[in-house]
């Protein structure tokens, strides 16, 4: 989505909540929440980034969308994580005719934006790009950034973390540098 969190809108969201929780002083205290944030500086848009609630709120209002994709498109594969989702369909016709009910499904009921460098119909051989790594039919790879991005971000408290990503999506000349770079930093550590 483009701009997600910048473009949620807070009727429709208080509006799914209503459906589920009956509770009026839990729904005035989510009412408060809700509207504490604006993104337009005019009407009742957004949600702040950060706040403990924007997670949950974000997949309350992208159920919406989940719920349209497996039981109206009844699409076969499907994911969806946080903002980014993906759709796995081998007849082309078909996907067409998803990507163009799933932007009228976000338009219309969820107010919301496709971002279109991120619109794209591909085949399995050119891979898929997704949350950092590259899919392909035969295996996967983290790109360059979220391999730079952890070494950059290493400290004690992730390597763990770190170390898993890092041995779940890279070849092993790539596991290798890492390993060497993970020593050398903890070796420069406890030199400090």
């Amino acid at each position: 989505m483009k701009k997600f969190f910048d473009s949620v809108d807070q009727e429709i969201l208080l509006k799914i909540l209503s459906f589920r929780i009956k509770d009026s002083t839990t729904l005035n205290l989510l009412k408060e929440i809700i509207f504490s944030f604006n993104s337009t500086g005019g009407g009742k848009i957004g949600m702040p980034i950060g706040n403990l609630t924007s997670q949950i709120f974000a997949n309350i209002y992208l159920n919406e969308l989940d719920r349209f994709v497996k039981h109206e498109l009844q699409a076969g594969s499907y994911l969806r994580y946080g903002d980014d989702f993906i759709i796995v369909e081998n007849d082309l016709e078909k996907l067409r005719l998803f990507r163009t009910q799933v932007t009228n499904f976000l338009n219309n009921k969820l107010k919301l934006v496709v971002n279109p460098k991120s619109d794209k119909i591909l085949k399995p051989s050119h891979g898929l790009k997704f949350l950092g790594i590259k899919f392909w039919l035969s295996g996967r790879n983290l790109n360059k950034r979220s391999f730079m991005r952890a070494q950059t971000r290493l400290n004690s408290s992730n390597i763990s973390s770190y170390s898993g990503l890092i041995k779940s999506h890279c070849n092993e000349k790539k596991q290798k540098y890492f390993n060497w770079f993970l020593l050398e930093k903890l070796t420069d550590n406890k030199a400090s």
